[in-house]
């Protein structure tokens, strides 16, 4: 059994102990309506005696507690927040709020955190973090993909053509760690202040790594046409993919589109800043409508999700999320698709992309799109990220017959 703690006696402990009782009470009001920043934003907002301080330890704590997903939950309370902090590797809360024998486990890598763990409180399973398991696509582990979400992803930057030397340059000026992964992405510890030395989307665009790794698929389209091709990002969100083809593919016409005007205020932004004028933006509700545009070359499809391969940045959604809302996403994902393919050129691209983990959302999806078109595949991938401290996600290229 856990060791019961002494009351704090210095002013740092009664700090900790304040924290921790806030962080309890903000997560047992939590419900899931918004994201978890969102709420401790508007917490903060509204208590206003916090400092910066306050604010990131109590953040972290309540993070550190939604990490565990549904592991613990037979625990009591205290061995629950315990575990997390211990599990969370939170160094300064750990030094007040758990038994110094936990204390000295506590650089260890995650999986020993575990082992240990499970060694002093057998009924803790952590194989539980992550309940969905059965949903998961082919070829994820699903106990490393679960304690995966133990861990906070790692902050990625793509840069851009003819920036690499100003980028190293400023980010060796600045002292900022941060490592080569490929000729163009580097990670960097999150929270890293890399906007004061480097332009967004002029120099670097942040992107995680896995996102990056869509520009692969590009690589292996074959245009047969000669001339401009049209492109048309029809969930572009804030436009990271959109940046992405700009960089990747030669020649295009860009039309991007979203259900909502905001993005796209905030996507023209982006693409002001990256120096591009030749795109035209469409406000349409693809569930619904067929837009009125030409027949297009290549159509990025990075349709809404259940966004389950980003729970690492998000660890709330483990437990907000229920198996129903697959359903409701593959319907909604059907439906996009339904108001997209028929504007593909006989010869032209689709690119399926979701930040989902989940079947139903991945393989089946091709497999009901390629049903409902007989386009062929030419290559699908799971884009497992946990590995490199990135989300997870799908892509899949499929072709549109020339007859």
């Amino acid at each position: 059994m856990l060791p019961t703690l002494p009351p704090p006696s210095s002013p740092a402990g009664k700090r900790w102990h304040h924290y921790l009782k806030i962080a309890q009470r903000l997560v047992t009001t939590y419900r899931g309506e918004e994201p978890l920043s969102a709420f401790l934003k508007k917490y903060f907002a509204a208590n206003k005696k916090h400092g910066g301080s306050d604010r990131k330890n109590i953040a972290a704590l309540c993070y550190a507690y939604f990490r565990l997903g549904f592991s613990g939950d037979s625990c009591a309370e205290e061995i629950r927040w315990q575990a997390a902090i211990f599990l969370g590797g939170l160094t300064t809360a750990a030094e007040h709020l758990l038994p110094a024998s936990w204390q000295q486990q506590l650089s260890k890598p995650v999986q020993e955190k575990i082992t240990c763990l499970q060694q002093w409180l057998p009924a803790f399973d952590v194989s539980k973090i992550f309940p969905l398991s059965h949903h998961l696509s082919a070829g994820l582990d699903a106990a490393a993909f679960s304690a995966s979400h133990l861990i906070q992803p790692d902050l990625f930057l793509r840069i851009r053509p003819g920036c690499h030397y100003a980028v190293e340059q400023k980010l060796s000026a600045a002292a900022i760690p941060w490592k080569q992964l490929t000729v163009d992405a580097i990670a960097l510890p999150n929270h890293s202040p890399v906007d004061q030395w480097l332009t967004f989307d002029q120099e670097v665009v942040v992107q995680d790594l896995s996102s990056q790794h869509i520009g692969t698929f590009f690589e292996k389209i074959a245009w047969t046409k000669a001339g401009p091709k049209r492109v048309w990002d029809c969930c572009a969100a804030s436009g990271g993919k959109s940046l992405l083809a700009i960089d990747s593919l030669d020649n295009i016409q860009l039309t991007v589109s979203d259900i909502r005007e905001s993005v796209l205020v905030n996507l023209r932004k982006r693409m002001s800043q990256a120096g591009w004028k030749n795109y035209t933006t469409q406000v349409v509700d693809l569930t619904t409508t067929l837009p009125s545009l030409p027949a297009q070359d290549l159509i990025i499809c990075d349709v809404p999700c259940s966004g389950s391969g980003t729970w690492g940045r998000t660890p709330e959604n483990i437990r907000f999320f229920s198996a129903d809302q697959i359903k409701a996403y593959t319907r909604k994902q059907q439906s996009i698709l339904s108001h997209t393919f028929p504007l593909l050129d006989p010869g032209g691209y689709m690119l399926y992309i979701t930040c989902s983990v989940f079947k139903e959302e991945n393989e089946a999806m091709v497999d009901w799109l390629i049903q409902q078109t007989g386009f062929a595949l030419i290559e699908q991938e799971l884009i497992i990220g946990y590995e490199q401290r990135a989300d997870s996600m799908f892509a899949a290229l499929l072709q549109r017959s020339q007859s």
